[in-house]
């Protein structure tokens, strides 16, 4: 008998999802940019994806950007907001995903930013009384703090985290691909400016 327990990693592809994809994958194949018939078709089905998506979060469909994946998406945030807001200091955890991490590393190395790494003790538990001692000192920061740690499991407070963020004004970005489909999330209640989800984690 096989037995598959690295969903964490990615999951199989659900029956109904691929019966929902298969349309796409063959007889459904315009530029969904086109204005002709065929890539209008298409165009609809991704649109009505997004809504679908925005409804889960509770969140706009103009806020809902598909990306290739998790790691795309995160970069997305963390390039977009730190050069496009022009935000001179970040705060992560140095138990981020590598996603998060390397480019954020990259903009601190370059001189585009300063970074902070908050605090945590020995299970792996965010001070989050550290992160709002370095808000108080540089409100206007980019925060990226992500929901479930992919290695020790820990799910961090992000909705605790996002009211801090509002007090200092700060982005916060938060990587919810561990959780996303597991847990819910309402980005009205979080307050977080970027969530990330990755569909091949969950069904």
């Amino acid at each position: 008998m096989h037995a598959y327990f690295d969903n964490a990693a990615t999951t199989p592809l659900d029956p109904a999802v691929l019966d929902a994809m298969l349309p796409y994958l063959g007889q459904h194949y315009g530029n969904p940019s086109s204005l002709h018939g065929p890539g209008r078709q298409v165009r609809s089905a991704i649109e009505q994806a997004r809504k679908t998506v925005a409804q889960l979060v509770n969140a706009a469909p103009s806020e809902i950007t598909f990306t290739s994946g998790g790691t795309e998406a995160d970069n997305y945030a963390i390039f977009g907001s730190v050069r496009t807001l022009g935000l001179r200091h970040a705060i992560t955890s140095p138990l981020e995903h590598h996603a998060v991490l390397h480019p954020l590393q990259a903009l601190a190395k370059a001189g585009e930013t300063e970074l902070s790494y908050l605090r945590h003790d020995e299970h792996g538990r965010l001070d989050l009384g550290h992160l709002e001692e370095l808000l108080a000192t540089k409100p206007r920061s980019f925060v990226s703090l992500m929901h479930g740690n992919n290695e020790i499991g820990n799910l961090n407070d992000i909705k605790a985290i996002g009211e801090i963020c509002a007090r200092y004004d700060a982005i916060f970005h938060t990587d919810t691909v561990q959780t996303m489909g597991h847990y819910p999330h309402d980005v009205q209640q979080l307050q977080n400016h970027f969530l990330v989800g990755s569909a091949h984690k969950f069904h």
